[in-house]
C-alpha cells in the first residue's frame, strides 16, 4: 500500500517497464525504485540491487545517477547544487538515514523546494 502524501512504501509494491519488475521503494517527491540484477564485477556477475528514479508515476524509469537527477530536475538549481555538494559518487545516492527514516537524496530534495 502507498501512502497517499508520498513516502516510504508499506509492503511490496511494483511498477512494471518493459517485462521488468522495479520495487516502489518511496514516493515522496518523486518515485524511488529498485530492482535486483546480475551486475558484472571484475571476475564474475554478482546479484546486486539497482536503483532507478522517476519522476512521477508513470514518467520514464531512469538509473539513478547524479547526472540524471539533474537531467530531470534540471530547473531546480537548488537540488542540483546539494547533489554536486553532498554526492560525490552515484552509489552514494542511495544513503539512507535511519533517523529520518528517509534516503539522503529524497531529504535533499525536499529541502530543495523550501
Amino acid at each position: 500500500m502507498l501512502y497517499l502524501g508520498g513516502g516510504p512504501v508499506q509492503g511490496p509494491s511494483y511498477r512494471t517497464v518493459h517485462r521488468e519488475k522495479f520495487q516502489i521503494v518511496d514516493t515522496a517527491g518523486f518515485y524511488l525504485y529498485k530492482i535486483n540484477k546480475l551486475v558484472q564485477g571484475e571476475k564474475i556477475a554478482r546479484p546486486q540491487d539497482v536503483y532507478y528514479f522517476s519522476v512521477n508515476a508513470d514518467g520514464p524509469v531512469e538509473e539513478l545517477t547524479r547526472a540524471n537527477l539533474e537531467n530531470a530536475f534540471a530547473g531546480n538549481a537548488r537540488f542540483r547544487y546539494a547533489l554536486e555538494a553532498q554526492f560525490r559518487r552515484d552509489k552514494e545516492l542511495i544513503a539512507y538515514d535511519p533517523l529520518l527514516k528517509a534516503y539522503k537524496v529524497k531529504y535533499i530534495y525536499s529541502q530543495s523546494l523550501h
